[in-house]
């Protein structure tokens, strides 16, 4: 199973922008980076943001996706290690 993403840079701000896919997963490679492409199009029409500089799709397996780890938990003034 893979999950598509789109990262994009454009005029005028100050990094680059991570897109994720809400529709995924998909069963084949070909499907996800099909639907990037249907993500940059959709990005690039929209209007939204300034003028377009780059795009990169990607997919990723879904064996490779870690958890996000567990933040730690804050302690009172004082009441530390």
């Amino acid at each position: 199973m893979w999950y598509s993403l789109v990262i994009i840079s454009a005029m005028g701000l100050p990094g680059l922008i991570q897109l994720d896919d809400k529709r995924g997963p998909y069963s084949s490679v070909n499907d996800c980076y099909i639907r990037g492409s249907i993500m940059i199009k959709e990005i690039v029409s929209s209007g939204k943001f300034p003028p377009i500089l780059h795009t990169q799709a990607l997919c990723l397996d879904t064996k490779n996706i870690k958890e996000e780890p567990e933040k730690p938990k804050k302690t009172k003034k004082g009441q530390g290690v």
